[in-house]
């Protein structure tokens, strides 16, 4: 999915809904005090310009694109939101055994993930690529100059970015953990080479951190995308969701989403 320039998951977003609360890993948007009841959201909150944790009014909460969407599909359905944040391997899952109602996280709808999930259209498109150090960016000029044992891959845990990783390099050591903030530290530490991530994402990182860079490599589909996962066979829900998709992209509104993230992050 998921897309311009960001910052990193601590730095902060503004213009979100009040009546926000939250208590360890659940938080709490109330959208309409008439709405009856919650729906959930599963997400993984390490990802901006999606969604990420920040302090409003002294309060943590989480923001991003992907909050604001899951917010629009609330609303359709008259209920407020609630969203589980947890690691971004745990989320179909979850999803699956009825843990949580929907998933936003940036997700690709790959044919394996579609096995377990239904995915809705696709919200966003966005290419893959590969963030490097700075001082890097003549060294690592192709696939097969990364593919050597000496260099280490890194992307996140039960990401589409693992899957490009564990099949583009055959000879390079790879390196999977839960948290993007945590592999861009180790990029800037030296103990990973490079992270494969979403260009918007990889973007944020650049404006922000002047000794990194994105390699000019092309890996992955140019026309992959972010789209909405909900438990298998629950049409009903997949309508509302595509309908509301549908709407906020023919409106322009979802590019207001993705504009406003843009400004308010630069």
């Amino acid at each position: 999915m998921k897309k311009g320039l960001f910052i990193t998951a601590l730095l902060l977003f503004v213009g979100i809904l009040s009546g926000c609360s939250t208590s360890s890993n659940i938080y709490t948007y109330i959208l309409d005090d008439s709405y009856e009841g919650f729906i959930t959201l599963g997400t993984s909150a390490d990802y901006p310009p999606y969604e990420w944790p920040k302090q409003v009014d002294g309060k943590n909460t989480l923001v991003g694109i992907d909050i604001e969407i899951a917010k629009e599909i609330a609303k359709a359905l008259g209920k407020n939101l609630k969203v589980v944040n947890k690691g971004f391997d745990f989320l179909l899952d979850d999803l699956e055994n009825g843990k949580v109602d929907f998933v936003l996280a940036g997700m690709t709808p790959t044919e394996e993930r579609a096995q377990q999930v239904d995915f809705s259209m696709v919200y966003y498109e966005a290419t893959q690529v590969i963030l490097i150090q700075k001082s890097m960016v003549n060294t690592y000029t192709s696939i097969e100059s990364l593919d050597q044992a000496s260099v280490r891959i890194g992307a996140q845990m039960g990401s589409i970015q693992q899957d490009l990783a564990t099949d583009t390099f055959s000879v390079a050591q790879t390196s999977f953990i839960q948290s993007i903030p945590d592999l861009v530290m180790r990029l800037m530490d030296g103990q990973v080479n490079a992270v494969i991530m979403e260009k918007p994402v990889a973007d944020g990182y650049v404006f922000n951190q002047t000794s990194l860079a994105i390699a000019n490599i092309q890996i992955g589909d140019p026309d992959g995308g972010s789209a909405v996962a909900v438990q298998k066979g629950n049409s009903e829900l997949l309508k509302v969701i595509n309908t509301v998709l549908t709407s906020l992209i023919e409106s322009g509104k979802m590019d207001q989403i993705v504009a406003d993230a843009i400004i308010l992050n630069s």
